[in-house]
């Protein structure tokens, strides 16, 4: 009786044992996955990064009289026509943060001398439905929208009041000796019309729409009407509508929608940076010189440059290099309180480099060089580093 019992102990201690093999052995084969089979020792290894160990071996040589027409590199390594962008030892810079038209929203107006133009932070195919639902939306026949062109003209508006300034009561035979008090505001019917001119602003995705007004006498006929010129006929006028459409560009749905009429007029940036023949990186700025000029100013001051000097008559900026954490660098409440650890705002001469930009007309864009004024050469890197940091803030 006792010997059946210690059997039936050793069957089941023996069963245990064997479930726990079995337990595990399943556990193991469950851990480890696949990597039995498709592993770097499995029976099928994977070769998805052998091309991290691939070397470069010399070209095969064919005996003579054996043509060599139909051999070809599967992966031939492209040539490289700059091998000295970057030296052996680099500091990878920090991040510059994005910014959205310079934290000021997406819609802004830009002034320069007596132009005046909306700035919006999309592409033109994205601008062109906005503008036209603004007008139609108001009622505002149009007759022109090519979306090739970028161009859309409305319709003449008639019964429009508008200030206008004449003489009143004032002898025409002594009108200089008439004094300014003499003119007096009156309110004047006119027919009007509007002119939406739409490109590619400097920045990538970006789009610049300007706004030309012109006005004739409400009884005048259109024939008549002056043609279309730089200025507006009334300032205040087109004051008015670019205050109107950028309030409604403003609040518009952050949905975008694409016109495939407005496909043509493109989204490419107008500053490019490229490399010379000799690898020198440079920016090309396409726009008129004087507002290029402009532009590289605003720009320099952006992106945390001090201009010391300029010449305008040999295109040349004198900039020094503020470092960003310098400027940003702040005492706390209880210093400043107190009056302790004042910061100072001149920087130490060593953490500065005195520039020059040398910047000249080429055919339609302003070629933009960077140079060290004095001591040795800014390296390769060093020189595409600054002209990015101005690329992102030119407008």
């Amino acid at each position: 009786m006792n010997i059946s019992k210690n059997l039936s102990s050793l069957r089941l201690l023996l069963n245990l044992k064997l479930a726990l093999k079995s337990l595990i052995l399943v556990s193991i084969v469950t851990l480890s996955g696949c990597s039995w089979l498709f592993g770097e020792e499995g029976y099928f290894p994977g070769q998805a990064n052998d091309y991290l160990d691939a070397k470069e071996s010399a070209e095969i040589v064919l005996p003579e009289g054996i043509s060599a027409e139909n051999i070809r590199d599967d992966y031939p390594i492209p040539e490289l026509t700059l091998s000295q962008v970057l030296p052996v030892k680099f500091e990878v810079p920090r991040v510059e943060p994005l910014d959205m038209l310079d934290n000021k929203g997406s819609v802004r107006v830009q002034r320069f001398e007596q132009q005046q133009w909306i700035l919006i932070n999309a592409s033109p195919s994205e601008v062109w439905p906005l503008v036209s639902n603004f007008l139609l939306s108001n009622n505002i026949v149009l007759i022109t929208a090519d979306g090739t062109l970028g161009l859309i003209e409305t319709d003449w508006l008639s019964s429009s009041l508008i200030d206008t300034s004449v003489l009143a009561d004032i002898d025409l035979a002594n009108l200089a000796f008439s004094e300014p008090s003499e003119r007096r505001p009156v309110k004047q019917a006119i027919k009007e019309q509007f002119r939406f001119k739409l490109k590619a602003g400097v920045q990538k995705n970006t789009t610049e729409i300007l706004v030309t007004q012109r006005s004739i006498a409400l009884n005048d006929s259109v024939d008549t009407a002056p043609n279309w010129q730089q200025a507006s006929t009334s300032q205040m006028r087109e004051d008015n509508m670019v205050k109107l459409l950028s309030e409604h560009l403003a609040s518009a749905p952050t949905q975008p929608s694409h016109s495939l009429l407005a496909q043509g007029i493109g989204s490419a940036s107008r500053v490019i940076f490229n490399y010379d023949a000799e690898g020198r990186p440079y920016l090309a700025l396409y726009l008129p010189y004087d507002r290029a000029w402009a532009s590289l100013g605003l720009a320099l001051k952006k992106s945390y440059f001090k201009v010391t000097d300029l010449n305008r008559s040999t295109g040349v900026y004198y900039v020094h290099s503020i470092p960003k954490a310098k400027k940003e660098k702040k005492r706390g409440f209880f210093k400043r309180l107190l009056g302790i650890g004042k910061v100072d705002e001149s920087l130490p001469a060593d953490e500065i480099d005195p520039l020059s930009l040398n910047a000249q007309q080429d055919g339609t864009a302003l070629i933009i060089y960077v140079q060290r004024e004095t001591g040795p050469a800014l390296r390769i890197n060093e020189q595409a580093f600054l002209l990015r940091r101005i690329q992102g803030k030119l407008s």
